[in-house]
């Protein structure tokens, strides 16, 4: 079954939403206010999380490679990486935000997702109206991760450790939740 395009996408998702976990466990003994762990124990859980994501994506690549039909990818790639300047260009110069990586993996990911879906839906996996469902909640979740990574910079450091990882959360629980739709159906 994982190694159809539908099992690649499911396996790259949860191998995915583990990243996830794992990156919000290094979030919690790196960033933590008042907590400082051991170098070994944050460099090891984010090359754990290094791993994690690189294996998932991997997977998701593999699936969508593998479908026929749906939009062209390097229009979703395009579009991504056109939406990630102007993001950059907004957050940075208008908005002064620092850059970080995060604004990156926000649009990385909803970009992921979005050609991960379009697979689905060039395979007939999910139908229009599961695609316009699925796709929503992807832009919402990454609409709720830039208003995080907006905020970050101006919250007291306790709240601004919890606002760190909502994201995580939320692009974990699509993930899963999407895996467990298509295990599902």
């Amino acid at each position: 079954m994982f190694e159809t395009v539908t099992g690649k996408i499911i396996s790259g998702n949860l191998l995915f939403a583990g990243c996830c976990v794992v990156y919000l466990i290094w979030w919690s003994v790196a960033f933590r206010p008042g907590y400082s762990a051991a170098m070994s124990i944050k460099g090891g859980l984010f090359l754990l999380t290094a791993i994690l994501g690189v294996m998932g994506l991997a997977r998701i690549i593999q699936g969508c490679s593998g479908a026929d039909g749906g939009l062209r990818y390097m229009f979703i790639i395009a579009a991504g990486a056109a939406i990630y300047i102007v993001l950059l260009l907004l957050t940075n110069l208008l908005m002064h935000r620092q850059v970080t990586t995060e604004l990156m993996l926000i649009v990385f990911w909803a970009c992921m997702q979005i050609c991960a879906l379009n697979a689905l839906y060039g395979e007939a996996t999910i139908g229009k109206v599961a695609f316009a469902v699925m796709a929503a909640i992807v832009v919402a979740a990454a609409a709720a991760g830039m208003i995080c990574y907006l905020k970050y910079y101006d919250l007291p450091p306790m709240t601004a450790f919890y606002d760190g990882m909502v994201p995580l959360i939320l692009f974990a629980v699509v993930m899963i939740g999407e895996a467990v739709y298509l295990l599902l159906r």
